[in-house]
C-alpha cells in the first residue's frame, strides 16, 4: 500500500462514521430549525407556562371583586343531669337527660367598597399577563438568535470542511508530482517527505473539523428540544453570502426588554393605588340564611326552632396602624424610581449596542470585501504555481508557499463572512425583528 493511502486510512474511517450518522438524516433549513425551536425549546415551554398562569389569575375573583359564599352545618348530642326549681314551686330533677342541637347556615359576604383597591388589583393582573408575554417574546427572540448563530456556525464549519477537501486535493497532487520528480532524480526526497507530512496534517485537520461539526449539531438539536444525536443536514450552504434586509435605525420601544420594563413600572403604580386604598374604609355586605333546632327530653324548653334570613352592612376603617401604610407607600415609590432607572439603563445599553453593532457590521463588511479580493488573487497565484510545478520550472517550496497563502485566504474569507453575518444578526436582534426576518 502506498504512503498516501496509509496516511488517509484514519480520515477514511472518520468519513465512514460521518456518513453512517447521516443516513436517513433530514435536510434542515434555518426556517425549519427556528420553527422547531420555537415549538419545542424547554425554556420557551417554561415561559409559556408562566403566561398560562398569569392568564388564569387574571380574573375578577382574584382581584376580590366577587362575593364569597359558604355553608356551615353541624349537630351535637348531649346527656345532662337536670335540677331545676321554678318560682311556682315546681321542681325538675332528672338524670341522663338526652338533648340535641342542629344548626345550618348559608352565608355570603361581598366587598362593596375598599378604596378602589380591587379595581387597581384587576388592572395589575392584566399587566402581569403583559409582562409574562413580554418575557416570552424576549425568550423567543433569544432562542431565534441562538438557533441562527448555531446554524451559521454549521454553515461556516461545512465551508471549512470544503476548504480542507480542496486543499487536500492540491496537496495530493503535489505529493504525486514530488514523488515522480524524486523517483526520476529531478528533486530531493525532502520535498516528497514534506508533501507527505502536509497530507497527514490535513487529514488530522479534517478529523478535527468533522468532530466539531457533530458537536455543533448536538448543541443545535438540544436548542430545538430534540435528542442530541438526531441526524440532520444543513441546506443553506450559501447563507454566509446571502443578503439580509437590515434595519436602518433603532427604535427601542419595539424591544421586548423595554416593553417588559415599562409594564413593570405600570404594575408598580397600580400597587401604589392598592396601598393607598387602605386609607379609606371598607364596606362589606353580609347575607345569610340560618336554621337552628334544639330539643331536650326535660327542662324549661322541650324544643326550640328558629329559621330565617340575615342581611347586614359592615364598615371597617383602620385609623392608625403604626405608620405601616406610610412606610409601604414610601418603599413602593422607591421601587418605582428604581424601575424607571432600570428602564433608562436598558434603553441606554440598547442604544450603545446599536452604535457598536453598526460600526462592527460596517467593519465586517469591508473586511469581507477585502478578503474576497484576496481570495481571487490567492486562487490565481495558486493555479500559476501548480502549473509551474507541473511544467518543471518551479520547485516544491514555491508551490507550498502559494498553497499556504491560498489556505489562509480561504479561512480568512470564510471567517470574515461569518463575522459579518453575526454582526448583522446582532442588529436584527437589537431591532427585535429576528422572527419577522425569518
Amino acid at each position: 500500500m502506498s504512503a498516501p493511502m496509509r496516511l488517509l486510512r484514519p480520515i477514511a474511517a472518520a468519513l465512514f462514521l460521518f456518513l453512517s450518522l447521516s443516513i436517513n438524516a433530514q435536510t434542515l433549513t434555518l426556517g425549519d430549525a427556528i420553527e422547531q425551536a420555537l415549538a419545542n425549546n424547554y425554556n420557551l415551554q417554561f415561559a409559556r407556562f408562566d403566561v398560562q398562569t398569569t392568564n388564569i389569575n387574571n380574573h375578577p375573583g382574584q382581584a376580590g371583586m366577587l362575593p364569597t359564599v359558604g355553608m356551615q352545618a353541624g349537630t351535637s348530642v348531649l346527656v345532662n343531669n337536670i335540677s331545676q326549681k321554678f318560682v311556682s314551686g315546681d321542681e325538675i330533677n332528672r338524670a341522663g337527660v338526652l338533648s340535641s342541637n342542629s344548626q345550618f347556615s348559608l352565608f355570603s359576604s361581598w366587598v362593596l367598597f375598599d378604596g378602589f383597591r380591587m379595581y387597581a388589583a384587576r388592572e395589575r393582573l392584566k399587566e402581569e399577563v403583559a409582562v409574562s408575554e413580554a418575557v416570552l417574546s424576549e425568550q423567543m427572540l433569544q432562542t431565534t438568535r441562538t438557533v441562527t448563530t448555531l446554524y451559521l456556525d454549521l454553515v461556516r464549519q461545512y465551508q471549512l470542511l470544503k476548504n480542507i477537501d480542496t486543499l487536500m486535493a492540491i496537496t495530493n497532487e503535489r505529493l504525486e508530482l514530488n514523488k515522480m520528480r524524486f523517483e526520476s532524480g529531478l528533486s530531493a526526497k525532502m520535498d516528497y517527505l514534506q508533501a507527505q507530512t502536509d497530507v497527514n496534517a490535513q487529514a488530522a485537520q479534517k478529523l478535527i473539523q468533522l468532530n466539531s461539526i457533530e458537536q455543533t449539531k448536538e448543541n443545535l438539536n438540544l436548542t430545538m428540544g430534540r435528542t442530541a444525536d438526531t441526524p440532520f443536514e444543513v441546506l443553506d450552504a450559501d447563507m454566509l453570502e446571502a443578503v439580509w434586509v437590515l434595519p436602518e435605525e433603532l427604535n427601542t420601544e419595539q424591544h421586548p426588554l423595554v416593553r417588559q420594563a415599562k409594564t413593570q413600572i405600570g404594575i408598580a403604580h397600580l400597587q401604589q393605588k392598592e396601598i393607598e386604598a387602605a386609607k379609606y374604609p371598607s364596606v362589606d355586605l353580609n347575607a345569610a340564611y340560618n336554621f337552628s333546632f334544639n330539643r331536650s327530653q326535660a327542662g324549661f324548653s322541650l324544643y326550640n326552632l328558629s329559621t330565617g334570613p340575615l342581611v347586614g352592612l359592615n364598615v371597617n376603617w383602620t385609623l392608625f396602624n403604626g405608620g405601616a401604610l406610610k412606610r409601604a407607600a414610601s418603599v413602593n415609590q422607591i421601587n418605582i424610581q428604581n424601575l424607571k432607572t432600570s428602564l433608562e439603563q436598558t434603553q441606554q445599553l440598547l442604544d450603545a449596542q446599536w452604535v457598536q453593532g453598526m460600526r462592527t457590521a460596517a467593519f465586517a463588511r469591508q473586511l469581507a470585501d477585502l478578503e474576497t479580493q484576496n481570495m481571487t488573487a490567492a486562487t490565481e497565484n495558486m493555479s500559476i504555481a501548480l502549473e509551474r510545478l507541473r511544467a518543471g520550472v518551479a520547485n516544491s517550496l514555491e508551490l507550498r508557499e502559494a498553497q499556504q497563502s491560498y489556505e489562509q485566504s480561504l479561512v480568512r474569507k470564510t471567517e470574515a463572512l461569518y463575522q459579518l453575518k453575526l454582526a448583522e444578526l446582532n442588529l436584527l436582534y437589537l431591532k427585535g425583528e429576528l422572527i419577522m426576518q425569518d
